[in-house]
């Protein structure tokens, strides 16, 4: 081949490697924008939410301060109204009506009826202290009557065991000698855990979270929610260690708005964190998101990048090319080509193998997506309820269920052990009608010490907007048998997925996750995971609930299909990506030895007429890549062709066509073998290798 035609087609290649480079540069910036449009668009979701949440109390609050300063109301008024007013807003827990000092009536000092809306009750506020002195216990009543309509900062309502931030308007007389001054306060009561809610009824993606904090700064929504109330953005500035966060906690307190990008180390993704200003309060919103969180897969990224490599290398080979064309070539630069070729072919399949082992993505087609929020939880159970209309069948009944895993290992290749607790919630009105349990189909048959076991059960009365609900709480320990995939060991990402079924099918239950009951829902915190569990040679990657849709081709004898037709099976996920250490030390490390050593054994072997210690030396070779394949067989029990298995393979035939080789060398003349004294199968022994590893490699992942 001439150097014109090599210098052409290295033209082409360049420009083929500008356009693939130009092009995935249009693609990141594409994700790059789609990213930040999703984060400000959420931002800007929840600030409007919150923003209308709270100009609908403030409006109904300013009403009720209207009409109790322009009427004269008695108590049974009273309390119909802030009952009224309660109800009419469903994120309010109660409204609160005080008056001053013989405000109410000449004859009554003090007058301050509260409802709680959660237990239905009129409580009367002066009978516990003063409410109009003043004092730190004092300032919901005491700050709006000195200082005008205003939300005060959060407080510990001991009863209600919860956090709450009150919006507080003072009325005033309407007529009389006390004309114009202040004659009581009306205080809307909004419970800060509401705002949880609204947070996870937005895409935050599954480990983006929010939080929310007054004017002063004081956390009214967190994911630690041990925060709420107690912690501040100063505080949050303090435990963090990065820098540009800290930066954004403290524009936060300013009132400022805009965002961040930087990278997590702990989650190893960039994150972006949104923050913006709550109009009608002063109050801050912030949000974060994980980039690859929210692009999804990163499929079409890595085929882009594997593309974008190997362009780039065969560039490399053709500029090598051009430099070392000629009609001989001297030992060293032959050596200099082998081990350039062996640098090139090494770094595509360390590329590969890097993307493929950093990728997030499992394939669970069978399977729902993630249930992280209430927001995902109510459209599955809307379609769920849809379906039983269009079906004429009774709709499904609800049971919160969650489950928290202390201990789990691996028996052998597909039975997994674990123990924990399950817990569930059976509504009062079913709880005596309906089988209490639940089972896990995948309970291996052949486990010899599985139980679960009943210890707890408690019952929890309704409450105005809440159900009451029967608490049953059981261990267990189980052996489960998981239909798990090795095709693409040492890469492959195991996704355990454990089914939860109810007993009957006829009681017509449906198992929801009991999302409330975990602090963080974000698959990435791994929750309903003991943090301490470790599994030898895998790292967990996340954890969530979602479900799948079974349908068995069989009513089991009770003539109604419908209660085996498209069942849905609550899952709890854990999905897990090895260690490479392990498994490169335990299985690359006797092939890659095995390999230099027959290098060692090319390289010192001469002309000479015996052949036997060659052969015998390469079957040495041989059993031992046996035995090191039957061993992982042995670990690994799969149907599936594992891929590290290609690499035993492809050893194999390095041996077949090293004997073959040093056979004819030493025993024939060849013009071939006999240049350089064997060099040109030695220089492209380790470059053969890698490029058939290649080949296998491109055609399993790329």
């Amino acid at each position: 081949m001439s150097k014109r035609i090599v210098y052409l087609l290295a033209v082409l290649i360049f420009g083929a490697l500008i356009y693939q480079g130009f092009s995935f540069y249009q693609f990141e910036k594409q994700r790059n924008a789609f990213v930040i449009e999703k984060g400000l668009t959420t931002t800007e979701a929840l600030r409007n939410r919150v923003d209308t949440i709270l100009q609908v109390i403030v409006t109904e609050g300013d009403r009720l301060a209207e009409r109790f300063g322009s009427e004269e109301l008695d108590d049974a008024q009273i309390r119909d109204i802030i009952r009224a007013s309660a109800r009419s807003i469903p994120e309010l827990q109660g409204v609160t009506a005080c008056y001053e000092p013989f405000g109410f009536r000449q004859n009554q000092k003090l007058y301050c009826p509260y409802y709680d809306k959660g237990s239905s009750n009129y409580i009367q506020v002066e009978d516990s202290y003063d409410y109009t002195v003043l004092g730190d216990g004092t300032a919901w009543y005491t700050g709006p009557r000195d200082n005008g309509a205003s939300w005060a900062e959060p407080y510990y309502a001991k009863a209600a065991q919860d956090w709450y931030i009150d919006y507080g308007v003072p009325f005033y007389y309407a007529d009389g000698p006390n004309k114009g001054q202040v004659r009581g306060t009306i205080t809307m009561s909004f419970v800060a855990g509401g705002f949880k809610d609204i947070v996870h009824k937005l895409s935050v993606g599954k480990t983006g979270y929010g939080l929310i904090s007054s004017e002063k700064g004081n956390l009214l929504a967190h994911p630690h929610e041990e925060y709420i109330g107690v912690k501040d953005l100063n505080f949050l500035s303090e435990l963090e260690p990065n820098r540009s966060l800290k930066d954004a906690y403290a524009a936060m307190a300013k009132g400022e708005t805009g965002q961040i990008d930087f990278y997590d180390p702990v989650q190893n993704d960039h994150s972006l964190f949104f923050f913006d200003k709550i109009p009608s309060s002063n109050w801050s919103i912030g949000l974060s998101f994980f980039k690859d969180d929210i692009l999804g897969d990163t499929i079409e990224r890595d085929r882009r990048l594997i593309r974008l490599g190997l362009i780039f290398s065969l560039f490399i080979i053709l500029v090598l090319a051009s430099y070392f064309i000629k009609d001989y070539l001297d030992e060293r630069e032959i050596w200099i080509l082998s081990i350039l070729g062996s640098i090139l072919l090494l770094s595509l399949l360390v590329l590969i193998g890097y993307l493929q082992h950093s990728s997030q993505e499992i394939q669970t087609k069978e399977e729902t997506a993630p249930i992280v929020d209430v927001g995902t939880l109510g459209k599955f159970t809307y379609d769920l309820d849809k379906r039983a209309e269009e079906r004429k069948v009774p709709k499904p009944t609800q049971v919160p269920t969650g489950i928290f895993i202390n201990r789990m290992t691996f028996e052998n290749s597909y039975d997994l052990s674990v123990g924990g607790k399950v817990w569930q919630k059976y509504p009062l009105a079913v709880a005596d009608e309906v089988e209490i349990g639940f089972d896990f189909p995948q309970m291996s048959p052949f486990a010899e010490a599985s139980y679960i076991e009943e210890v707890n059960r408690d019952t929890v009365p309704s409450k105005e907007g809440e159900v009451g609900y029967l608490l049953v709480t059981w261990d267990f320990r189980v052996t489960l048998t998981l239909n798990l995939e090795y095709a693409d060991y040492p890469f492959d990402k195991r996704h355990l997925s454990l089914q939860i079924n109810p007993l009957n099918n006829r009681d017509r239950l449906v198992f929801t996750p009991d999302l409330g009951s975990y602090s963080f829902t974000n698959p990435s915190r791994k929750s309903g995971l003991n943090h301490n569990i470790r599994i030898s040679g895998n790292q967990v990657m996340e954890t969530y609930f979602n479900y799948s849709l079974d349908t068995y081709e069989s009513d089991f004898g009770y003539g109604d299909k419908s209660l085996y037709e498209g069942v849905p099976t609550l899952r709890f996920n854990i999905n897990l990506k090895r260690d490479l250490l392990n498994s490169f030390v335990t299985y690359l490390i006797p092939i890659f030895v095995v390999l230099l050593m027959m290098f060692i054994l090319i390289y010192a072997v001469h002309k000479s007429a015996e052949r036997q210690g060659v052969i015998e030396s390469m079957a040495a070779f041989f059993f031992v890549l046996i035995f090191s394949h039957i061993d992982m067989r042995k670990e690994i029990i799969t149907a599936d062709l594992i891929y590290l298995e290609y690499f035993y393979f492809i050893t194999y035939l390095m041996v077949i066509m090293s004997t073959a080789n040093l056979v004819v060398y030493t025993k024939n003349k060849s013009d071939i073998f006999d240049f350089n004294d064997n060099q040109i199968y030695k220089a492209i022994y380790f470059p053969m290798f890698l490029f058939l590893i290649l080949i296998v490699t491109l055609i399993k992942f790329y």
